[in-house]
């Protein structure tokens, strides 16, 4: 059984979100430590996945001047394969669509691309890479995307 927590990162739960992302970012994929933290994590809220009571999986949502970004999307790798990715990024959506938006953008890595579509994301942009990892940019409209995919 799972349940959602939403944070901040002046809330004592942030040391999950900093565990979670350094075990899956870090040290699984090579992410560079150095960046893995930013600016973005004082503006975010992170919701913050609990499987029973513990925490399995975090993902962040902060305004831009453009809208609303979902990113550094993680679960344990022991926690896989349960839909807890989906789960997550759905919370992350429906906090954004909360708070009025109407896109919400995420860089996916490569290999989440086919992850993100059949969530409702659509690709807009070139690969980037970020804290050394390959990214495509990709967007979700509420009306046009997202709400179908809920159907």
């Amino acid at each position: 059984m799972y349940n959602i927590k939403f944070i901040k990162s002046s809330d004592n739960e942030f040391e999950f979100v900093k565990r979670i992302r350094t075990a899956v970012f870090t040290n699984e994929q090579g992410a560079n430590a150095l960046t893995e933290f930013d600016d973005y994590d004082n503006k975010a809220d992170f919701a913050l996945l609990f499987d029973s009571d513990k925490p399995v999986g975090t993902a962040r949502v902060v305004r831009l001047d453009k809208g609303f970004k979902i990113g550094r999307i993680a679960v344990l790798k022991e926690y896989r394969g349960k839909g807890y990715g989906v789960v997550i990024v759905r919370a992350v959506l429906e906090k954004a669509f909360e708070k009025g938006t109407d896109a919400v953008y995420v860089d996916a890595q490569n290999y989440a691309v086919p992850f993100y579509e059949k969530i409702g994301f659509k690709v807009i942009g070139d690969e980037i890479t970020d804290r050394g990892l390959p990214h495509i940019p990709m967007m979700i409209e509420k009306e046009n995307d997202y709400v179908k995919k809920e159907k």
